[in-house]
């Protein structure tokens, strides 16, 4: 029996980059990730993971990037919590460019999900566009 398009789940990925450039916010991005600084009170990456959590039979959301995991450990944590979605954050081993995260991690994003019957939704950190999640 073929699954409806509205029974087929939804995995979001967000590429977050790493620490290699972020050179306009220096000297903040030494210390801080550039996805964890604050924007309207909570982290910038929070507000495209609120987002992503309008989607539809979304399963989960994936952080793609190259910062250091323990950057971002206590963070998606909380959000996982708090929004009741799994998040999980991807350190690739070296910088992949955009698609290259893709790539590397499409067995662990397709974990349990045969290629038919899932969906992705894929967006950059820092390439700010107005969603509309519930159009999805």
């Amino acid at each position: 029996m073929e699954s409806s398009v509205e029974e087929e789940e939804v995995v979001a990925v967000i590429m977050v980059g790493g620490p290699t450039k972020g050179t306009r916010f220096r000297p903040l991005s030494f210390n801080t990730p550039k996805p964890l600084f604050p924007l309207a009170g909570q982290p910038m990456i929070y507000h495209h993971i609120s987002a992503c959590k309008k989607i539809p039979n979304l399963a989960g959301i994936f952080l793609i990037g190259f910062y250091e995991e323990r950057e971002f450990t206590l963070f998606v944590s909380s959000i996982s919590n708090e929004l009741k979605v799994p998040v999980r954050y991807l350190k690739e081993d070296k910088p992949r460019g955009s698609a290259g995260g893709l790539s590397y991690f499409r067995d662990i994003i397709m974990e349990d999900n045969p290629v038919s019957a899932l969906h992705f939704f894929a967006l950059k950190f820092d390439s700010y566009v107005y969603l509309l999640c519930s159009m999805l």
